[in-house]
């Protein structure tokens, strides 16, 4: 599994997984379909100290990415790739707060290969983008509008193995359920903020939690739980991901808890044209 390009730990060494292609939910017949993947969630995010609730929507399909753009391609040209978009407004007394992150992975070996995240509020707008160029470096770039940002470029070198931590809501979607290893992971920071957060890859592990019956919006939904850890053994962010690896659930995310008080829980999930009117 070359998910994130990860290690897994057996006993007390890390072990390199071999490079694989991904699991059956990856190369299902529904990938195909013309259509995507809608998930919506009942969302609280803390925003000057309080906990808002707001709806967040994730958007999933595959399609094929011209290299030389970075961008979706037009008819057969490039490779194909997961898009996973999350489209968040949170409400706070005075305006809102817009949240727009996305990022291709490679549907080949689910590879990081772009990231870009978007804020914007009254007081001003950020940007963020990286993106694989060759094998082994990732560039970014960045414009924060927040004191202490301003624009920014540089690149991430013998990044190979790198991975992105807005990329986990989908990629661990390919965990190995039933042999449940711990896994190592060097990850890009999440770059969902209206701040400046460092691009330089952080080391995380995560683990198996357990299988368990949740009661959701959506209904009861049977899902296994997923804790990404600091090197300290602190638990950084919670995932809970549908047992069912079949279409149409796919092993979507179900349910969420991580930094700043974000948390998912699923309301609803769907395959649409949602770019239809």
């Amino acid at each position: 599994m070359k998910l994130l390009v990860l290690a897994a730990l057996a006993a007390a060494a890390a072990v390199p997984l071999p490079a694989r292609t991904p699991r059956t939910w990856a190369r299902d017949p529904a990938w195909h379909d013309g259509l995507a993947e809608k998930c919506v969630y009942e969302a609280t995010r803390t925003v000057y100290g309080v906990p808002r609730a707001y709806l967040a929507t994730a958007y999933t399909n595959k399609e094929r990415v011209d290299p030389e753009t970075t961008a979706k391609a037009e008819g057969e040209r490039g490779f194909e790739a997961f898009k996973h978009h999350w489209s968040e407004r949170v409400p706070t007394e005075r305006y809102d707060y817009d949240y727009s992150t996305m990022v291709y992975l490679r549907a080949d070996d689910l590879s990081a290969y772009k990231l870009t995240a978007a804020t914007q509020d009254d007081c001003g707008a950020s940007f963020k983008e990286l993106v694989r160029e060759g094998r082994d470096e990732l560039a970014w770039r960045e414009s924060v509008y927040f004191p202490g940002g301003g624009a920014r470029a540089g690149s991430l070198r013998r990044a190979s193995a790198v991975g992105l931590a807005d990329a986990l809501t989908l990629a661990l979607r390919d965990y190995d359920f039933e042999g449940r290893p711990v896994l190592d992971l060097e990850l890009v920071p999440g770059q969902k903020d209206v701040h400046r957060v460092p691009f330089e890859p952080v080391r995380r592990r995560v683990r198996h939690l357990g299988r368990e019956a949740l009661d959701l919006p959506v209904g009861r939904v049977d899902a296994h739980a997923l804790a990404l850890e600091t090197p300290e053994g602190e638990v950084e962010a919670r995932y809970w991901f549908a047992a069912d690896g079949g279409a149409p659930m796919l092993h979507a995310l179900v349910r969420y808890e991580g930094p700043q008080g974000i948390t998912y829980r699923l309301a609803s999930h769907e395959r649409t044209a949602y770019w239809k009117r």
